[in-house]
């Protein structure tokens, strides 16, 4: 009798862990496809627009550089669920990377100009 009445409680403890779990299951709204990507989509003009903006007003370098990667996250995440950003998506990586290497070549070209500017002293 005494194995029986742990085991009873045992299965109600269980029941209790497990029924706001599966209520809550229930209780959740699937968004589809297209709202995820519009939910996407404004997080990310919320992102650039409104806090992108109070993080350069207020010279917050380390605020900025966090919501860039963000908003890069975002980003990311849209290319991934919705097809139609995934060109989108690709077109601005490509340029991006071209972007850096102008960068490496000026940065490397003003190091040049220095040396043969200044006789050789930098």
């Amino acid at each position: 009798m005494g194995s029986s009445n742990k085991i009873a409680a045992l299965l109600i403890a269980c029941a209790m862990i497990v029924a706001p779990l599966v209520a809550a299951a229930d209780g959740e709204k699937k968004m589809s496809a297209r709202q995820s990507c519009a939910r996407l989509s404004g997080q990310i003009d919320h992102f650039e627009g409104t806090v992108l903006k109070m993080a350069q007003e207020r010279d917050d370098a380390l605020w900025e550089e966090s919501t860039e990667k963000h908003v890069e996250h975002l980003r990311a995440r849209r290319a991934s669920l919705c097809p139609q950003y995934a060109e989108e998506e690709r077109i601005l990586a490509r340029a991006r990377a071209e972007a850096e290497r102008m960068r490496q070549l000026m940065v490397s070209a003003a190091k040049g100009a220095a040396k043969y500017f200044s006789g050789g002293w930098y």
